[in-house]
């Protein structure tokens, strides 16, 4: 019996391919709503968007009446509040456009193209015009800016796939994140460095969890209830006690952490671990079970690596210690890494500025410490290199360092029968195991292992009370908050690299004199990033150095100029650059002074003394937590 209607085969091959591709996409639709309940954070984010744009347009309004300034930070103060809910979702999934939204009220630009200068924008821009720059132009201005954060929402409400955005492992991952922020930059005054707002937006953002985790809590109670009633009671908690506490300076930071964050930030891990909510796809800076993160399991060591064939391995980390204390790399034979980098000075050399492979010119900055240098997106005090293995080449090749030659190097430790087992062991997919890049991997592998997170203040924000004392406690509060180091030096790591998402490395222009008893003080004339990337934004900008170890790495900053910690804490607190009178026009570090008294910074460098960890040089096995 033949066919009621023969049809052409490219016509059938057509409606083949068209049946398949709806089935995919309704077989699509059915798994998202069976897998992936996200209408509800659909709607709350919709209404959250909608809430900020009212309370903007309330604003913007405002603006026009011939507004006293009392009102004006009536409404901005609103509208940060509704951000701060709405920002548990948009800092994470929208991380790039919300710098444009809450970001330092200083010049940018984007990737590094130095041609286009992005002004400040954003509801730090318009902090910094209502409590530092009121004109009588001031509401025109606060409207222009206001019009773009809007623009921004507009962009939010109007983003295609909205309805399958909200995943539900990356919303609870953003609850984690968000968590994370609070602690970091959060209760810190980052984003709100005049107003000093910060601890009712930390309030904000908590209420922002809340309202997300019941929308994922139906779906997943019955797994973990005990988790998700802990989880509620404590983030309660936490709420209550920062709106208990008006007073950015004299908030306990440390309490509020070690009581309500941390704890909290386990309960995250381990509900997800328990409801089986799963984790970000890819290689991630983070290890996602790890329960704190404070101590040397949160850190993945190879993510800031080359890919995974050249990740760390025991073999790498032998021969890149051999490597690392050898002067076969150097032109000259007599220079090894450690010749500037000492184990027992937390591979710093106690100079200002080292000697040049000639022993008589100095080379141009300070040599900084190797200790956590594997987790950080940038190399050199200008940001030169990404990542280690090109660090050292650099090194190598530089004609005042070491005036060598990775391609002779190969040559030589050819030579070498025990080198090319160590080679052949570390690297036995390799079909030459021993190579430029392999020298360089197993450095950069050694390097990657001198993690330095265990110390006495880990110790503390992991549970042992009995590692600080009333000052050093006293010390960090002022650190985290009055002082504000932790606006740039922060958590966990303390240096410049970025949480939640670890992704970035933050330099600043700080106005660094050339000498400390210069009178009057003269600008140090090395102009630091900018060397590389010519747009006058960077001049004078350097990379946030790690304060971990720091009562082992002095002289302290770039050229080395100060002796003593003291030192350093009387810079910052005249305001760095401004004031010793020689600020460039664009350092970025605050031009207030810091008003500590001879206690207070005492007390912080007591604090700081506390972040001395050198344990990775007596480690059996190498650090890495995979």
């Amino acid at each position: 019996m033949k066919p009621l209607l023969q049809l052409n085969p490219f016509i059938s091959k057509k409606i083949n391919i068209i049946l398949l591709l709806s089935a995919i996409i309704f077989s699509l639709q059915f798994s998202f709503k069976k897998h992936f309940p996200v209408s509800p954070v659909t709607t709350y984010y919709i209404n959250q968007l909608q809430s900020l744009q009212e309370k903007l347009l309330a604003f913007k309004k405002a603006t026009e009446n011939n507004p006293g300034k009392k009102d004006l930070i009536q409404h901005f103060k609103e509208c940060r509040l509704a951000y701060k809910q709405l920002a548990v979702l948009t800092d994470y999934f929208n991380p790039y456009e919300t710098r444009q939204i809450n970001s330092a009220a200083i010049n940018r630009i984007e990737a590094e193209v130095v041609d286009k200068i992005i002004p400040p924008s954003g509801f730090q821009a318009i902090e910094d015009v209502l409590y530092n720059d009121w004109q009588e132009t001031s509401p025109k201005k606060i409207d222009s800016l206001l019009e773009g954060i809007l623009q921004m929402i507009k962009r939010f409400r109007e983003e295609p796939g909205l309805a399958y955005k909200f995943k539900d492992e990356l919303v609870w991952d953003a609850l984690r994140s968000a968590t994370l922020s609070i602690a970091t930059t959060g209760i810190t005054g980052l984003d709100s460095p005049n107003a000093q707002f910060s601890l009712p937006e930390a309030a904000s953002s908590i209420e922002g969890i809340i309202q997300l985790l019941n929308l994922l809590q139906p779906a997943y109670e019955k797994k973990a209830p005990a988790g998700f009633a802990k989880l509620n009671s404590t983030l309660a908690a936490a709420r209550q006690y920062v709106q208990a506490h008006e007073n950015f300076n004299k908030f306990d930071r440390l309490q509020f952490i070690t009581q309500y964050i941390n704890p909290l930030y386990k309960l995250f891990v381990n509900t997800r671990i328990k409801t089986g909510i799963g984790i970000p796809p890819g290689h991630q800076v983070i290890h996602y079970d790890d329960t704190t993160f404070f101590g040397s399991g949160f850190f993945s060591i190879n993510f800031y690596s080359p890919p995974q064939e050249y990740w760390v391995t025991p073999e790498r980390v032998q021969l890149g210690k051999l490597l690392f204390n050898d002067p076969i790399l150097s032109g000259t034979h007599t220079r090894s890494c450690a010749s500037c980098h000492h184990p027992e000075k937390a591979f710093t050399d106690g100079l200002a500025k080292p000697l040049s492979l000639d022993n008589k010119t100095l080379l141009p900055r300070n040599t900084p410490t190797l200790y956590n240098a594997g987790f950080q997106t940038s190399q050199f005090y200008d940001s030169r290199e990404d990542i280690l293995e090109n660090q050292l080449t650099e090194v190598v090749h530089n004609a005042e360092e070491m005036k060598g030659s990775l391609q002779k190097s190969v040559v030589v430790l050819k030579e070498s029968p025990q080198y090319a087992s160590l080679f052949q062991k570390a690297y036995p997919e390799e079909k030459k195991p021993l190579n430029t890049f392999t020298i360089a991997n197993a450095i950069a592998c050694y390097v990657r292992s001198l993690s330095s997170l265990n110390s006495r203040f880990d110790q503390y924000m992991l549970g042992d009370e009995t590692q600080l004392s009333k000052d050093e406690k006293k010390g960090f509060n002022l650190f985290a908050g009055k002082a504000k180091c932790a606006t740039c030096h922060f958590m966990p790591l303390f240096n410049g690299v970025v949480p939640p998402f670890f992704n970035s490395t933050e330099s600043e222009v700080i106005g660094v004199p050339a000498g400390k008893n210069e009178n009057p003080a003269t600008l140090d004339e090395d102009l630091g990033k900018y060397n590389f990337i010519h747009t006058d934004i960077y001049k004078h900008s350097f990379k946030t150095p790690t304060l971990r170890n720091i009562a082992l790495t002095a002289p302290y900053m770039h050229n080395g100029v100060f002796s003593t910690l003291e030192e350093v804490m009387d810079f910052y607190n005249k305001g760095g650059g401004k004031g010793l009178h020689i600020a460039p026009a664009n350092q970025t570090l605050p031009f207030e002074k810091l008003k500590l008294s001879k206690k207070e910074m005492r007390q912080i460098i007591l604090f700081m003394k506390t972040l001395t960890d050198t344990s990775a040089l007596h480690q059996n096995k190498y650090v890495n937590h995979q």
